[in-house]
């Protein structure tokens, strides 16, 4: 046999786990949101600064071929293999951090266009007497296709970057959406609740007391049932002694 009380704390019990659950969902959307945010930039961030490296190094080599030109073959070849180096290195960073659709096709072809301009540079600055007519017409042109192929990179990640921003702006509606979910089922649970109440408690006095009142005042018989097994059914059965008991007394006297 169930309590009135039992059945009330039931329903606390009930509402306040659905809030609980509730709350769970608002924390991991708003967590899950948070990590994919981070992760979008953090990737974006490391793809530019990737790019600005390579167009940094690409601005050495350029210094080592002028070099070149001037007769200083020493520090013009140090210089030039120190840049390719790095260069070679943040490429292969940005291979490694493809995570934006175009961005593997523009990679590959910073390295194909890459390697061809390294081929020709490293042929002028060997050359016993290198050139400014050569350098313009067939070792600048290679570099400006590298510069081009790497701006192209820095540029699809500025994009792909306004995009998580305007992924931020958009933000607000996915987290209103577990509050929504909150406030729902608060809703939902407070009316359930509100029904068990009426029907356990409510529903059985307003019974009882309206037979009491017809028995008093009207001298009609008792006649209440409470479906439920639980302390309204007790006090129902007790009233039901006690005007049976009274009815006995009368006739009696």
């Amino acid at each position: 046999m169930f309590k009135i009380r039992y059945k009330i704390i039931t329903g606390f019990m009930i509402l306040g786990i659905m809030l609980v659950i509730s709350g769970l969902i608002s924390i991991y959307e708003l967590t899950k949101l948070g990590n994919q945010v981070n992760r979008l930039l953090m990737d974006n961030y490391r793809s530019i600064d990737f790019s600005k490296q390579m167009n940094y190094n690409l601005g050495l080599q350029e210094r080592a071929i002028l070099l070149s030109i001037q007769g200083d073959k020493g520090k013009a070849n140090s210089l030039f293999s120190n840049a390719v180096s790095i260069f070679n290195e943040n490429l292969l960073k940005a291979s490694n951090n493809l995570t934006i659709p175009g961005e593997a096709g523009t990679v590959d072809s910073i390295a194909i266009a890459f390697s061809l301009f390294k081929t020709k540079a490293e042929g002028f600055i060997n050359e016993p007497s290198p050139n400014v007519s050569e350098y313009l017409t067939e070792v600048n042109p290679a570099l400006q296709m590298v510069r081009s192929k790497v701006e192209e990179l820095l540029t699809l990640n500025q994009q792909n970057l306004n995009q998580t921003v305007a992924v931020l702006e958009k933000s607000p509606y996915r987290t209103i959406l577990p509050g929504l979910i909150i406030v729902i089922t608060s809703v939902i649970f407070t009316i359930i609740f509100n029904y068990m109440i009426s029907y356990y408690l409510l529903s059985p006095i307003g019974k009882i007391t309206k037979g009491i009142q017809n028995f008093t005042k009207y001298r009609r018989q008792y006649e209440v049932t409470i479906e439920t097994r639980d302390e309204m059914y007790e006090l129902n059965e007790s009233v039901k002694d006690l005007i049976l008991t009274k009815s006995i007394q009368k006739k009696a006297e």
